[in-house]
């Protein structure tokens, strides 16, 4: 048999059917295939291996001295494919379905899940970045939903993650400016918003500052997508702390000025469903610590 042209599988197995059954007309009732198929697979084999795998007699076969020694190998070896393949099907499978805000996930969540990951590698996260409501159960296990702080907290049992603050951040420069340390640098600046312009009024309002309406203004649908053009230098936006510490840290952003308004707070809530109860509460308790380590 040339070592640069394996058996074809299919062949192979046609072989080990006939063998077990001693019947070319069995072996293709088996495999679901026409007779004369089972026919041209054992004949090519016969020509890769270089020898006569059966004796073909008037109405029936036997095998020769190396086709049962060739039949009894494969025969082994098949059978510790099927165990292979039932050991894995009897393993269940471990996924969990997390609905997340995008800001969260993009700003906090998603450069921790490596750590989730290492500390159960027998889960499968399965992640949606939404802000829309999602059926508890049904469409996802767990869902992480931030709550404006003028809204009311749903009625459904969930659990504070943290609150949110805004401050006033803009791309870092070598020497922030001693100004900056005021309220009153925010004016010249042109003011990015993730909502209908209520966050920044409210700041505003806050630090006791005028000129709200005669800023520039540059309106996104996302809060991520806003603090990505504070970081581009397009402007000031509201970040929270707690959401962009690795920005504040290396320098990327800088807080204008002292003052901060409250934005809401991030909740958990997650379904009752008994199938996923262990893998849901290994993420909440893991999420949990991370929130406490932050």
């Amino acid at each position: 048999m040339s070592a640069q042209r394996p058996p074809s599988l299919l062949a192979l197995r046609a072989f080990e059917a006939c063998a077990r059954r001693l019947s070319f007309t069995e072996a293709a009732r088996e495999l679901h295939v026409s007779q004369a198929a089972i026919s041209r697979h054992v004949r090519g084999l016969e020509k890769d291996v270089g020898c006569e795998l059966f004796r073909r007699l008037h109405r029936a076969v036997e095998l020769t001295a190396p086709g049962k020694q060739f039949a009894a190998g494969l025969s082994a070896g098949f059978a510790r494919i099927q165990q292979a393949v039932e050991a894995v099907r009897s393993i269940p499978t471990r996924r969990l379905r997390v609905s997340i805000e995008p800001a969260f996930a993009a700003q906090w969540l998603v450069t921790r899940l490596e750590g989730f990951s290492a500390a159960h590698p027998d889960i499968e996260l399965e992640v949606e970045t939404s802000s829309e409501l999602r059926e508890l159960g049904r469409e996802t296990d767990i869902a992480i939903r931030y709550i404006d702080a003028r809204a009311r907290l749903p009625r459904v049992r969930h659990k504070k993650l943290f609150a949110i603050d805004g401050i006033p951040v803009i791309a870092g420069v070598r020497r922030k400016p001693a100004a900056w340390a005021k309220d009153s640098a925010v004016l010249g600046h042109r003011l990015l918003h993730d909502d209908n312009g209520s966050s920044w009024k409210s700041w505003f309002a806050a630090a006791g500052l005028e000129g709200f309406e005669k800023s520039k203004h540059l309106y996104f649908s996302d809060s991520s997508v806003a603090m990505a053009a504070a970081l581009g230098g397009q402007g000031v936006a509201l970040g929270s702390p707690g959401l962009i510490e690795a920005e504040l840290e290396s320098g990327e952003l800088t807080q204008l000025g002292q003052t901060r308004v409250p934005f809401g707070q991030y909740i958990l809530l997650e379904s009752n469903e008994r199938a996923t109860a262990p893998i849901r509460a290994a993420f909440v308790g893991w999420l949990e610590a991370e929130v406490k380590r932050r």
